[in-house]
């Protein structure tokens, strides 16, 4: 009788030590929880970012995903310092996964808006409490324009990239936009990249098919770009889908006038000097001694044999498309265009005359047909720029 008494003592002691062990690590995550909430409402975004672990994700809906402490403070921020603030939690509850790992679920206030935190994920590491996960949404926007415009500012990015190439090609320059918050899409068009199909069978109902799709899926308008021979795919997708389009972007780019066409003429340019057609008609080369020269002479040679083997014929049909638009659909979209006075393919006189007078701003690189290899960083910080224009 002695014995069972003893265990049932025993039992209650290790309840009530773990009970009191779970309590405690629920009062830590709660006030490491309230010290990140005060440092927003006191606009400390240092101490912000810092309470997130290196590898962190965090969902932002309708924003997007931000992957990493510095993009995570490039969301941040701007926003604390436009003026956000009074955050408040209500209905929080705190699960504890172990007893150094716990996710909050609540509601939440500002003064620029409300909505739900479904996982914020607190882990002790090193003996100190971090965010390793965070997901949230904005449910509603209160009337302030100011903050309204900040809680907007991440854009999606549709790169649509040149003939012969493929998504892949943007790489560098999505990584950057990436970095700073922005959701970024690089399809590859029908034939070209991972996209197998054969180019007799490609016309440009596919190209204008595939990125239509896209727009459809997406919740905003997208910042569309379109990088040389594809500035007829973006302009002809624009056309169908212009509430989709924010912003159309032209990267040395054809912009051309309705009834425009590629195979309406370039005249001096290297890539038309030393294009052919396959004997079926059915794709496009350019004579493979002369593609550098005229693509991208200005990055190192050993850095376009290694991106040589992606290279893929050019189906021939959208080559011949004559484009189709309106000044009702796609006259109204705001245009800029990044002009890369070292090209080419597409001379510098050129995408002037395709330019002037057709859009709101234009940017300058001196740079070939490729500022996505030779000049990412640039380029990239010119589509981040076009967002404030």
């Amino acid at each position: 009788m002695k014995q069972k008494n003893f265990s049932t003592i025993v039992i209650l002691f290790v309840l009530l030590s773990f009970g009191c062990s779970t309590n405690t690590a629920k009062q830590e995550v709660m006030q490491a929880s309230k010290s990140w909430i005060s440092n927003f409402n006191s606009g400390n975004t240092s101490a912000i970012s810092n309470a997130y672990t290196e590898d962190v994700i965090m969902v932002a809906k309708p924003f997007g995903t931000f992957k990493g402490r510095k993009a995570i403070s490039e969301f941040w921020t701007p926003f604390v310092k436009s003026g956000a603030t009074d955050l408040r939690y209500s209905n929080t509850k705190i699960d504890m996964v172990s007893d150094t790992k716990a996710i909050i679920s609540s509601d939440w206030s500002m003064n620029v808006g409300k909505g739900i935190i479904t996982n914020e994920t607190w882990e002790k590491i090193d003996g100190t409490l971090l965010l390793t996960e965070d997901h949230f949404e904005v449910k509603e926007q209160f009337n302030n324009n100011k903050n309204n415009e900040q809680m907007n500012t991440k854009e999606t990015y549709v790169l649509v990239h040149s003939a012969w190439l493929g998504g892949w090609q943007w790489e560098n320059v999505a990584k950057t936009l990436k970095d700073n918050g922005h959701t970024v899409l690089t399809r590859d068009l029908p034939g070209h990249g991972n996209d197998k199909t054969p180019p007799a069978e490609i016309t440009m109902k596919d190209y204008v098919r595939t990125l239509s799709n896209i727009l459809k899926k997406q919740d905003k308008p997208v910042i569309l770009v379109g990088h040389s021979f594809n500035g007829i795919t973006v302009s002809q997708v624009a056309e169908l889908h212009p509430k989709k389009v924010k912003k159309l972007v032209y990267v040395t780019a054809f912009l051309l006038p309705n009834g425009g066409s590629f195979f309406k003429g370039v005249e001096g340019s290297k890539a038309v000097e030393n294009f052919y057609l396959s004997e079926d008609k059915s794709y496009a080369l350019v004579k493979e001694e002369e593609i550098q020269n005229a693509f991208a002479h200005d990055i190192p040679k050993e850095a376009f044999d290694g991106a040589k083997p992606y290279i893929v014929p050019e189906p021939a049909a959208p080559l011949m498309y004559e484009l189709e638009i309106t000044d009702t659909n796609f006259g109204k979209i705001p245009k800029y265009y990044v002009e890369c006075t070292e090209d080419r393919a597409i001379p510098i006189e050129i995408q002037r005359a395709m330019y002037k007078g057709k859009v709101k701003k234009s940017y300058s690189l001196k740079s070939s047909q490729t500022p996505n290899f030779s000049q990412p960083g640039k380029l990239a910080d010119i589509l981040m720029e076009v967002i404030e224009d």
